[in-house]
C-alpha cells in the first residue's frame, strides 16, 4: 500500500501544482504586455517633446512606470485573493488599470505637433498602444469590473497579440519623419516582448 501511496501522492501534488500554475498564468501574460506597453507609451511622450523642442515630461514618464508597476502588484494580489476578498481586489485592479489608461490620454493631450509626418507617427503609435489596455483587461479572469471596462473599450481600441503589437509598433517607430532628432531617437528605442533581464539571460534569443 505504501509503495502505491507514494507515487499517487506525487501525482496529486504535481497535478495541483499544474492547476495552480494555470490559474495564475494570466498574471505573467499581463506582466509581459506591460513590459512592452509602458516603454511604448513613454517613447511617444519623448517623440512629442523632441518634435516640439521642449524637455520631456519626466513626471508623467515616472507616473507611467509607477502605474504599470502598480497594475502588476495589484494583479498578483487579486490572483492570490480569497473568495471573500476577490471582489475588492477586482475593484482595485480595475481602478489601477483605469489610472494607467488615463496616463495614455494625458500623453495624447500633449500631441499637437506642427510637423505632419511626426504627428501621423504619434497617432498611429498611440492607436497601437491604446489596444494594450484592452489586451490587459482580456487576460483577467472572474473580474466583473474589468470585463465591463473591456466591453466599453472594444468599440474604439483593437487589442493585438503581444508579438504582433511589438512588431507593428517597431515597424511604425522606424519610419523616417524627416526630423533628424526624432528619427535618431526612434532608431534606438524599439520595444521588446521580454524584459532586459530575460533578453540578457537568453543571450539575445528572446525578443
Amino acid at each position: 500500500m505504501k509503495k502505491f501511496a507514494s507515487p499517487f501522492l506525487a501525482l496529486v501534488l504535481c497535478l495541483s501544482m499544474t492547476v495552480a500554475g494555470c490559474s495564475t498564468a494570466w498574471v505573467t501574460t499581463l506582466d509581459n504586455i506591460l513590459v512592452a506597453a509602458a516603454p511604448a507609451l513613454i517613447n511617444i511622450l519623448n517623440i512629442i517633446a523632441i518634435s516640439k523642442g521642449v524637455p520631456v515630461n519626466a513626471a508623467l514618464a515616472a507616473k507611467i512606470n509607477t502605474d504599470a508597476a502598480t497594475i502588476k502588484t495589484v494583479a498578483s494580489d487579486f490572483a492570490a485573493a480569497s473568495a471573500s476578498a476577490a471582489p475588492a481586489a477586482c475593484a482595485q485592479l480595475q481602478a489601477a488599470i483605469s489610472t494607467y489608461s488615463a496616463d495614455q490620454a494625458q500623453v495624447m493631450q500633449l500631441a499637437s505637433i506642427s510637423d505632419p509626418a511626426t504627428q501621423s507617427k504619434v497617432e498611429v503609435l498611440s492607436g497601437l498602444v491604446a489596444g494594450t489596455v484592452t489586451a490587459i483587461l482580456a487576460t483577467i479572469p472572474n473580474c466583473s469590473q474589468a470585463a465591463t471596462m473591456k466591453a466599453g473599450l472594444e468599440k474604439t481600441t483593437v487589442p493585438l497579440p503581444l508579438k504582433t503589437f511589438v512588431s507593428s509598433y517597431n515597424s511604425t517607430l522606424k519610419v523616417p519623419t524627416g526630423n533628424v532628432a526624432v528619427d535618431t531617437f526612434t532608431s534606438k528605442h524599439a520595444i521588446h516582448v521580454h524584459s532586459k533581464f530575460v533578453r540578457m539571460v537568453s543571450l539575445g534569443y528572446a525578443e
